[in-house]
């Protein structure tokens, strides 16, 4: 009884521990309804920056399943800055390898990505910041994609 409670106690305190370092500052993951992510239904993500100085780590969480047809997957992520001035950039995922053998993490179709997209990153301003995301391929609907989503963890 007494290991029991040694290692429950060990249990809770590394969890609670683990639970102080979080570095998670925002995070938002958007379901694509019937994983067919339509080109007229950009998804958009608004993050408000409270210290201009904080670097960040900028990651996209990308879903998708067996159903995706090619290697790459691409979009367009329009970022608009607290002051209404706007970028627009073209990203480019890799979704499986040359030989069909998918990048992602997990069994069976459904595989999850974590890409960095900008690491040490410091965002100018204060203010929210909108970015607005539209998927890039050369179809209207693409088939495959279940989820998009957008974190920064503090950079220390």
């Amino acid at each position: 009884m007494r290991k029991f409670f040694s290692i429950w106690f060990l249990s809770l305190t590394l969890l609670l521990c683990s639970a102080c370092h979080n570095n998670v500052y925002y995070s938002d993951i958007q379901s694509i309804p019937n994983e067919k992510w339509d080109v007229s239904e950009p998804l958009t993500f608004k993050v408000n920056i409270e210290d201009s100085m904080q670097y960040f780590n900028m990651y996209i969480h990308l879903r998708n399943t067996t159903d995706f047809e090619t290697q790459n997957f691409y979009v367009f992520m329009r970022t608009t800055y607290p002051d209404g001035h706007a970028e627009q950039d073209t990203l480019n995922f890799i979704l499986c390898d040359p030989y069909g053998k998918w990048t992602g993490k997990g069994q069976g179709r459904v595989k999850d990505n974590k890409f960095i997209f900008q690491p040490k990153v410091r965002f100018p301003f204060n203010g929210e910041y909108t970015f607005t995301v539209t998927q890039a391929m050369r179809v209207d609907k693409v088939k495959g994609i279940s989820d998009f989503g957008i974190s920064l963890e503090r950079f220390e």
